[in-house]
């Protein structure tokens, strides 16, 4: 029996959390789980497909594995997740070298220790379902502070630019008392801070009772009194005024809010199929800020895609100006094969226009969260200790923000108080009170 399971993992938090999965099954089938690719007698890479550059990543990594075998070594390859999930078959021809396929969904992930032994004699396996349902899998959590929990996987939204709703298929809530149980587990394990996680988990419950349900969700996990709660990510569209009161009154949750804008063109926003407008955006974002005192609202943005023009652009810049996120991920356009917007639109923007509009507007959001952790300079934060190394601790503070300072290895796990004495670009520096 082949035993050491190396584990790569590309993408979101939900793909991390299903990597956990994928160890915790494999571990309780026998196998054991390492850290270093060129031990490994299987290499399983959970791969996602939502940009472009995290596919080529993926074929690089595949390269090394062709190189140790080279050398002699004998490697079984699964490659998992989004990626095959959107190719199927065909990537065995575009990639060679690949043992067997599996996708994003549960009923993959379970039967991969099957899968696995059934590569051995026969190369070009394919284990992919359609993503249906959502199981309760062992995982073998990276830390034993905080702790991802699926509550939702897919979306209904099918925005233009996206290929989640077709590797990830439409939303699926899982029931809400299977939640809060896994919590309350999380709790008597001594887990200090719990993210809720799903593409869209403001949606929370939407499959199940044809309304939202999420406000009621952060109620019951509040209940169980683990300390911190984050969720990621959240849909302006859904981000109704009761979620925003609950984030505000229960003490555990935290007041942070990743809440996806895209573009800040009206004209833009209606081709990318987000069904709201920049002016609805802002108001969400200044009722936010209005009901939960010291929120921090981060968000994600899109340059050069295909209809933007550069005055659409500039209303982009504006709204970045005017919302003051407390920091963004902002990408490139990529086409994805199959989307709408791949389809009729194609990629016609110039790489350069959009490298430019990439650079200017990460230099804008640098400079806002700059000014807005300096804004903490003198303050005290809360602070969850998650990491230890040569005499410096890190963590992060109620609203999201990391924070450095010195401290004991003792201290990890802890909630401590630290006084901000300086910054360094967005993150914090302190003192221990």
């Amino acid at each position: 029996m082949l035993e050491r399971v190396y584990i790569h993992t590309w993408g979101c938090q939900l793909n991390e959390h299903k990597s956990e999965a994928i160890a915790g099954v494999l571990q309780e089938a026998g196998y054991r789980i390492i850290n270093k690719l060129e031990e490994a007698e299987v290499v399983i890479f959970n791969t996602c497909t939502v940009r472009e550059k995290a596919v080529e990543k993926v074929k690089g990594k595949i390269g090394e594995v062709k190189l140790f075998r080279a050398q002699g070594k004998r490697i079984l390859l699964g490659i998992g997740g989004c990626l095959p999930q959107a190719k199927k078959e065909g990537l065995f021809t575009r990639t060679g070298g690949i043992d067997l396929l599996f996708g994003t969904s549960d009923a993959d992930i379970k039967r991969l220790p099957e899968l696995i032994i059934r590569a051995q004699g026969k190369r070009g396996l394919v284990g992919i379902s359609e993503p249906a349902g959502l199981d309760h899998l062992p995982a073998l959590r990276r830390s034993r502070i905080t702790a991802y929990v699926t509550i939702t996987e897919g979306c209904d939204h099918f925005c233009s630019y996206c290929i989640v709703p077709y590797t990830r298929g439409r939303l699926r809530s899982r029931p809400l008392a299977e939640v809060v149980r896994e919590v309350e587990e999380l709790v008597a394990q001594g887990y200090r801070e719990v993210t809720l996680l799903g593409q869209n988990v403001n949606a929370y419950g939407k499959d199940l009772w044809g309304e939202g349900r999420f406000a009621e969700l952060l109620r019951q996990v509040a209940a169980t009194g683990i300390p911190r709660i984050r969720f990621t990510s959240s849909h302006p569209q859904d981000m109704t005024e009761d979620i925003l009161k609950e984030i505000a009154e229960l003490p555990g949750v935290c007041e942070q809010i990743h809440m996806a804008a895209q573009s800040g063109s009206d004209r833009v926003l209606r081709d990318m199929r987000r069904p709201y407008t920049k002016a609805e955006f802002l108001k969400r974002v200044e009722e936010a800020k209005r009901l939960i005192p010291g929120v921090n609202i981060t968000t994600d943005l899109i340059v050069g895609y295909p209809t933007e023009e550069e005055e659409d652009f500039r209303e982009t810049v504006d709204l970045v100006e005017r919302a003051r996120f407390g920091s963004a991920f902002i990408f490139k356009f990529s086409p994805r094969p199959g989307t709408i917007a791949a389809v009729k639109y194609g990629d016609p923007i110039p790489d350069e226009v959009k490298r430019r509009r990439h650079q200017e507007l990460l230099e804008l959001q640098k400079r806002i969260s700059g000014e807005e952790s300096r804004k903490f300079v003198g303050r005290t934060v809360e602070v969850l200790v998650e990491h230890y190394a040569d005499e410096k601790l890190r963590g992060r503070s109620r609203d999201g923000r990391t924070v450095l300072f010195k401290g004991s290895e003792r201290l990890s796990g802890e909630l401590v108080r630290v006084r901000v004495v300086d910054t360094a670009g967005g993150t914090l520096l302190g003192r221990l009170e």
